[in-house]
């Protein structure tokens, strides 16, 4: 894959954004808080749905602004493709491939395969197994489909399961469909 080009208006620090890529490295720099990890989020946001930060899509937004737009050109076994994705301060993100409307984000993960690797990323190796799990989880979405529904199955399961032991404190007949629960979680593991 090779990102040509980066165009956006109002996101983060840059009220328009206009990049051309080479074919090789391309190198970023600057003094601090000029807005180059901006570009690199723009680009991680792009071709996963999230920010890296964990940002909200209005935490994305310039200034006092309302909504922003970004859109990416690259090719992938050299067919040239586009991204368009426009965020909204009260409203869903919305997001067109090649100028198709797609209706889930899911559509466009493992699209583009990314890794961003950050200083916050240490966390991983520093931190609980569930950080590794989490960044595991992220990069195998990417690669596989079937893997992404089964994760996107499996974690809604365990929140209502989950949801079901904590409501069994006042309501203890809940427990009698804990076990319907525990069978729907072997099926996406």
């Amino acid at each position: 894959m090779l990102i040509q080009s980066l165009e956006g208006k109002d996101f983060r620090n840059y009220e328009t954004l206009s990049l051309t890529f080479g074919n090789k490295i391309n190198l970023f720099y600057g003094d601090n808080a000029q807005g180059k990890t901006n570009i690199l989020e723009a680009i991680y946001l792009m071709g996963t749905t999230k920010s890296h930060k964990g940002s909200k899509d209005y935490e994305m937004l310039r200034f006092s602004q309302q909504e922003a737009h970004l859109r990416m050109k690259f090719k992938k076994n050299d067919v040239l493709h586009q991204i368009d994705m426009h965020l909204r301060k009260h409203r869903g993100k919305g997001i067109a491939i090649d100028g198709n409307v797609i209706h889930k984000s899911a559509e466009l993960v493992g699209f583009i395969n990314m890794i961003f690797f950050s200083p916050e990323d240490l966390n991983i190796v520093k931190n609980s197994p569930g950080e590794r799990r989490r960044f595991m989880d992220m990069e195998l979405c990417q690669l596989d489909k079937t893997y992404l529904y089964a994760y996107t199955c499996y974690k809604k399961v365990l929140q209502q399961r989950n949801s079901i032991l904590k409501q069994a404190y006042y309501r203890k007949d809940l427990l009698d469909t804990l076990e319907v629960w525990n069978e729907k979680l072997l099926e996406y593991r």
